[in-house]
């Protein structure tokens, strides 16, 4: 008779709760104290071989959804432990940067539970094929999408690899040059014949390709899959663009609508003669950044987004302005079931009579705006997560803002970074007044994202850490600009007077890091180093004393 020497071995496992509540756990430094913190013998076979995973690999994006090259290489140096961790994992991401993974080609591949999803980013240059790049993973493909720099046919592509993907239910297409019309329409056709489950589709290309046929894009809406659309850069002109608005705009299945460099189309669904947002859209995202111009350029329109095909001209587009602000507005006030809407529109456009409308909607969790100005802002309270990038505020939306902050009783994250000049040192003090009292009234995790300039931000900076008396974890992004070592050094030294923080400082270089490493060792901070993508740069992160589990 064989003996479970871990049933035997072990006085109890923990319950199945304890899954759902690593689950629920969206850092990889919180999954791995919360298994160390587990007894000896508590954990099930799956349980006890992830904790070891992330306990070996601290520096490997493994949590909570690994990365195919961090996976890889954890299965290269331990392949048992990877495989009895594996149907832990419900989403894995896959890219195809180079060919062949071991974990997943060649006679060394392993085939995925069920129940484990695959996010794969397939370059066509790079590998020949979809079924090729993913292996035995391909009936595991929940999302796909397919970049490419030169010509391909995606319509043999979408009908040669992906009829047997039937959990298939994101695509996205991305061309680096324009667009072929005749290809798009194809490869829709494609898609509708054979993947009718997909219910997520995004179109878009690097050079603004304009479109005056729709048709096969309207047979795909008229699917009762349909349920996200997402165009970039892919506009559809004239009559078409006004057909499609009006399909969109009355689909009873459309949940979210991203329009981004589209801008035909884009004026025909804010148009006041479309019909309003239908009542069962969640989430819409408008980007119109056409003539965005990167400071000390002088790129026109036709050098950044092509000429046309066959040499047409196309006509630079108007920017969003006032008029296109109020027409939104007028559509967003009958969006009463909306919970999460974007704006980028780099002209600086005055957004304030937008966000007053936003009130009217108690549904509105989620609002990102970029490169927008405010004169006001009004008291949204529903907000869990507010993106406020490179906006320019008056005095007086200031002062609104940070009274949301000081009564917010739901906001999780605040975003208040800028690519090139942050906020002015008066408007940063007044956000730094309201920012204790908000940290310190959460239940749960908060993030903040925010940017700087100059020492005397800094000072301003640590002294508001050291005033937070948080109940939960905090996790800070600090973008600096022309602030000091020493200074970073204080913002590093008030982390040590707090509990439950976590320090992230973007803008410090190799030695400066070096030297707040071994300033934040004095002062017994736990420090990690970490990738949130394999491709990214590392980061390094200071901890509160006593955060974090050795």
């Amino acid at each position: 008779m064989t003996i479970d020497k871990r049933a035997t071995s072990a006085p109890w496992l923990l319950p199945p709760i304890a899954l759902q509540i690593l689950h629920y756990l969206d850092d990889a430094d919180d999954a791995r104290a919360y298994l160390q913190a587990a007894p000896d013998g508590s954990l099930d076979d799956a349980l006890d071989a992830l904790r070891t995973l992330l306990a070996k690999n601290k520096l490997l994006s493994l949590w909570p959804m690994p990365h195919i090259a961090s996976l890889d290489k954890a299965y290269y140096a331990d392949p048992t432990v990877v495989m009895r961790a594996l149907p832990l994992f419900k989403e894995i991401t896959f890219t195809s940067r180079r060919a062949g993974w071991t974990i997943c080609e060649g006679a060394h591949a392993i085939v995925l539970p069920p129940t484990t999803a695959v996010i794969a980013d397939v370059n066509l240059e790079v590998v020949g094929s979809v079924r090729e790049a993913l292996g035995k993973w391909l009936p595991n493909l929940a999302a796909l999408n397919i970049g490419n720099e030169l010509y391909q046919d995606l319509a043999a592509v979408v009908a040669d690899n992906l009829s047997a993907c039937h959990g298939l239910r994101t695509l996205s297409l991305h061309q680096e040059e324009e667009l072929d019309r005749e290809s798009f329409v194809h490869t829709l056709t494609a898609i509708v014949a054979t993947c009718p489950q997909v219910e997520r589709i995004s179109v878009g290309s690097s050079s603004y390709s304009p479109v005056w046929d729709c048709k096969a894009l309207l047979a795909w809406l008229a699917l009762p899959t349909a349920r996200h659309l997402k165009l970039d850069g892919t506009d559809f002109q004239d009559e078409s663009g006004f057909e499609l608005a009006m399909v969109m705009l009355t689909s009873s299945t459309l949940e979210t609508i991203t329009l981004s460099d589209v801008p035909s189309l884009t004026r025909a669904v804010v148009s006041p003669f479309s019909p309003p947002l239908p009542q069962n859209l969640r989430h819409l995202t408008i980007i119109d950044s056409m003539l965005a111009q990167e400071p000390g350029k002088d790129d026109t329109f036709n050098d950044m987004y092509g000429n046309g095909e066959d040499d047409d001209v196309v006509d630079p587009p108007l920017p969003f302005n006032d008029g296109d602000v109020a027409a939104l507005a007028a559509k967003l006030s009958t969006a009463s079931r909306l919970e999460g809407f974007s704006l980028t529109a780099p002209t600086f456009c005055d957004a304030t009579p937008l966000v007053n409308v936003l009130v009217q909607l108690p549904t509105l969790n989620r609002l990102f705006l970029c490169d927008v100005h405010l004169t006001s802002f009004p008291p949204l309270r529903p907000l869990l997560y507010l993106h406020l990038v490179s906006v320019t505020f008056s005095d007086k939306a200031i002062e609104h803002l940070a009274t949301l902050l000081f009564s917010t009783p739901k906001l999780l994250q605040l975003d208040l970074s800028y690519q090139y000049n942050p906020l002015p040192d008066g408007q940063f003090r007044t956000i730094l007044r309201a920012l204790p009292q908000w940290l310190s009234g959460r239940s749960a995790v908060c993030r903040v994202n925010i940017s700087m300039a100059g020492n005397a931000c800094a000072s301003d900076m640590a002294a508001a850490l050291a005033q937070t008396r948080n109940s939960h974890k905090v996790k800070i992004m600090l973008r600096t600009n022309g602030v000091s070592l020493d200074a970073k050094k204080q913002l590093v030294a008030a982390i040590a007077s707090t509990s439950q923080m976590a320090l992230f400082i973007d803008g410090a270089n190799r030695l400066e890091e070096d030297e707040l490493k071994a300033y934040g060792r004095q002062l017994r901070l736990q420090i990690t180093t970490r990738k949130d993508h394999p491709g990214w740069p590392k980061q390094c992160w200071f901890h509160s004393p006593r955060t974090l589990t050795d």
